[in-house]
Formats: C-alpha cells, structure tokens, sequence
C-alpha cells in the first residue's frame, strides 16, 4: 500500500469548488469538521479490522475516501481507495501497518492543511468556558 507521493497531500481545487458552490463559510466549516474527524474516521477502520468486521471497516473506508477527495486531500483518498479495494478483494490487512499508514497521511493533511491556513476552529460545546 502506498501513499500515492506523486499526488498532492491537499489540493486546493475541491474545496474551493465547494466555496464557490455553497459559500465560503460552508466551505471553511466542511474542512474544519473534515480535520477533526479524522482520528475517529482512522480508529473505526482499525477496529473493524481488529475485529475482523471487514463490512464494517469497508464502510468507514468509503466514507474517509469519500470526505478526502472533497476536502481535496488527494494523497489519502488514494490511500482508502487501496484500502478499499484490498478489502473488497478479501486479502488479510494488519491492523498495525494500516495504523501506522493511515496516521502517516493524516499528520500529511493536518500538518498541509496549517500551512494553508485551514485551521479547524474550536468547537462549542455549549458550555460556558471555565
């Protein structure tokens, strides 16, 4: 499984497709959410995986792919685009070296997203800050 290094970590063209769509605070809030949900999108892969649920890891790795190739982060969704297929095709993944993969591609965007100034805001828990 690779990365795909000759694809872009994060291209700006889908999300400012997006922006142009539906606004630019759309736009801003969808890759907010996008960065921030990234770990727990990774951690459901892995525990089908772990778990040998491999319909249940499929899906999450359809939604990853799904939401990378909207926010524009080329280099991941190619990633669960392997990943997919290798799972479709029934071939035994290691939780560990889809872990240490994923993780990889993830610091790849988060750390690509800073340099382009998509940080993601902080979210309101509806609490007032103590």
């Amino acid at each position: 499984m690779t990365g795909g290094d000759d694809v872009p970590v994060l291209d700006s063209g889908p999300l400012q497709n997006l922006a142009d769509e539906v606004g630019p605070a759309f736009a801003q809030a969808f890759i907010d959410d996008y960065l921030q949900m990234l770990p727990g999108r990774a951690a459901k892969i892995l525990h089908g995986l772990a778990g040998g649920d491999l319909r249940a890891a499929r899906d999450a790795v359809v939604s990853l792919r799904a939401t990378s190739a909207m926010a524009g982060a080329l280099r991941l969704e190619r990633c669960c685009r392997e990943l997919e297929f290798r799972i479709r095709r029934g071939q035994r993944l290691d939780p560990l070296t889809v872990k240490a993969l994923l993780y990889a591609n993830i610091r790849l965007v988060v750390r690509e997203a800073a340099r382009q100034g998509h940080i993601p805001q902080p979210r309101s828990t509806g609490r007032a800050a103590e």
